[in-house]
């Protein structure tokens, strides 16, 4: 009984509705209605583009919770949701490209639990610059973090290093510093806007640049949660306290960051790396449509495998079933599952579902707890001694659809990672909210589209 009320709530019950009323419809107009040929030859044709968008849609290479949002608004909305449809899949093809790396990536990692000790290396690090330095971020916002990286970018320039920079398209949009961007290219840099905002079909307005990447003369580089802006050095305070976390690395490992954004930059690229004699760190990317699903491999890889404990910081948790199911089986099989979100949201729908998903895990038995001081935008997965860092949300948007990175690590690095979050911990108090039915309904069928 409970699996046929369960049933009755499923997408896939609304949509089989939804079509039968709609067959249902064209028949008795074809039949009762002869004088409205005309509406009945519109509403034919109407039903014959709904079939051929839900027919596409059910064959994207994308995970059946995403497909079958998609066959909703199809369903529901049949011609305007078949047209919204095939105005964002029938797109031109994208100028950033995949990297295909041989051999394994080896270096030393430093961690980052605050913004103020990251930009503080970043920017000495830009300062011994000689050759490059390749910047990509999400978010470029004007403020003193910028003022400052724009001044040693300016110096940088004119002692002849080569300076490219990639921001988002979206994340930029209006944040952008046009004028002190302006200036940077009169001075000799080379600015790029990934997917710009332009109308269907003429870009890829799902497709997003959500990494954060900056690479210097290809010897070091610097990656994770942190963007360009004043709120990740805890200079400003939109959402309360800001909680955000960054990596560096260096070796090999730098060289393969350095690869992927010059694949963002100029196109598919290989990258070859020498033999490793050090430490391993395992590059993560994706590089939607063409590679996309990366990320949420090494995380079911990672939680699967551990033994002792899953420990995770996430500004959203809207998981999507595969996951949902790993950190189920983590904390049912006796693994120790902490995972800390915000308690000052920056987005309300994305929050109400990250508290429905929360909810969920724990009546699965997993430990969920909130980041009192304001907004947690870490973002780091502890598995047993190993870690899973990078700019991936535990989102479907982060796993399937944004442009992200991020490496896995264990060792030392891990423990410094272990300890940030046991600070955390401390400063964090158990989520108690209960499951709403609206809320738990919205998270099945439009979770995968937020």
């Amino acid at each position: 009984m409970r699996g046929f009320f369960n049933f009755l709530f499923s997408r896939l019950f609304v949509c089989l509705i939804a079509l039968a009323l709609y067959i249902t419809g064209i028949i008795l107009l074809c039949i009762y209605l002869p004088a409205m040929l005309s509406v009945g030859a519109a509403a034919t044709a109407s039903f014959a583009l709904s079939a051929a968008a839900a027919f596409k849609a059910v064959t994207d290479p994308y995970p059946a919770e995403y497909r079958c949002a998609r066959l909703f608004i199809i369903a529901f909305v049949p011609v305007i949701g078949a047209a919204l449809y095939f105005a964002s899949s029938l797109r031109r093809k994208p100028d950033w490209g995949n990297l295909k790396i041989v051999g394994k990536a080896c270096g030393d990692c430093a961690y980052y639990a605050d913004g103020r000790d990251f930009f503080a290396d970043l920017f000495s690090a830009v300062d011994g610059a000689k050759r490059s330095v390749y910047l990509e971020f999400y978010i470029f916002s004007d403020g003193q973090v910028f003022n400052g990286l724009f001044t040693r970018l300016k110096a940088a320039l004119k002692r002849g290093v080569e300076v490219k920079i990639i921001a988002d398209g979206l994340g930029c949009a209006l944040r952008l510093p046009s004028k002190k961007f302006r200036i940077l290219r009169k001075s000799g840099a080379e600015i790029k806007i990934f997917n710009g905002l332009f109308p269907p079909p003429l870009s890829r307005l799902n497709f997003r640049d959500h990494r954060k990447i900056a690479v210097i003369d290809g010897k070091v580089a610097f990656s994770g949660g942190i963007n360009i802006a004043d709120e990740y050095a805890d200079i400003t305070r939109p959402h309360g306290k800001w909680k955000d976390c960054a990596f560096r690395v260096n070796g090999s490992a730098a060289t393969v960051f350095q690869e992927l954004f010059s694949a963002c930059w100029s196109g598919d690229r290989e990258c070859i790396l020498p033999p490793c004699d050090g430490r391993e760190i395992v590059p993560v990317f994706d590089c939607p449509p063409s590679h996309a699903g990366s990320g949420s491999a090494a995380l079911l890889k990672a939680i699967y495998s551990a033994e002792r404990r899953v420990w995770a910081f996430t500004p959203y948790l809207c998981l999507d079933e595969r996951l949902f199911a790993a950190f189920e089986n983590a904390a049912g099989r006796g693994a120790d599952v902490r995972i800390i979100i915000p308690a000052v949201p920056d987005k309300k729908a994305a929050y109400a579902l990250t508290c429905d998903c929360a909810a969920r895990l724990k009546e699965k038995g997993a430990n969920i707890y909130v980041y009192t001081p304001g907004f947690m935008h870490a973002k780091a997965v502890i598995c047993d001694d190993g870690c899973f860092l990078g700019s991936y949300n535990l989102d479907f948007r982060s796993m399937w659809l944004n442009s992200e990175c991020g490496i896995y690590i264990d060792g030392d690095a891990t423990d410094d990672v272990v300890k940030d979050f046991t600070e955390c911990l401390r400063l964090s108090s158990p989520f108690n909210a209960r499951r709403k039915r609206w809320a738990f309904m919205a998270y099945r069928l439009f979770g995968p589209l937020a």
